[in-house]
């Protein structure tokens, strides 16, 4: 004997974060008839990233150091001032491949949303 919903059904109301309740009570009744809610919209696209040394952390400060520089996939992303690495914002295209190689015990790479300049004023 059948009791209108299934243990997928049930499960998939634990899987997934509730929303507002007028919406969770719409899902729950779904989910005991048998179908499926709606499909959330899809996600906002990805936020442009650039990547910025932070200078106090980097280990080229005490030692040579270049492991950001040798694995960055951009050429001149990457350049030396006094043999610290720096990073060409205008070159960088803020994939973090840095940061996940500096060897820093903090890391030294930070990766921030790219600043976009902003509109000129409608004259």
């Amino acid at each position: 004997m059948s009791s209108g919903f299934s243990r997928r059904g049930l499960f998939s109301l634990f899987a997934r974060p509730l929303k507002a309740s007028g919406e969770t009570a719409r899902a729950v009744g779904n989910a005991f008839a048998g179908t499926t809610p709606a499909e959330a919209p899809p996600a906002a696209p990805p936020v442009p990233m650039v990547a910025i040394i932070q200078g106090r952390h980097c280990l080229a400060l005490e030692s040579y150091c270049s492991v950001c520089i040798e694995r960055c996939p951009e050429p001149g992303a990457m350049n030396t001032v006094q043999m610290i690495p720096m990073i060409v914002p205008e070159i960088c295209t803020g994939c973090g491949i840095c940061q996940q190689v500096c060897p820093a015990p903090e890391n030294a790479v930070l990766m921030l949303p790219r600043r976009t300049s902003p509109a000129p004023p409608d004259a």
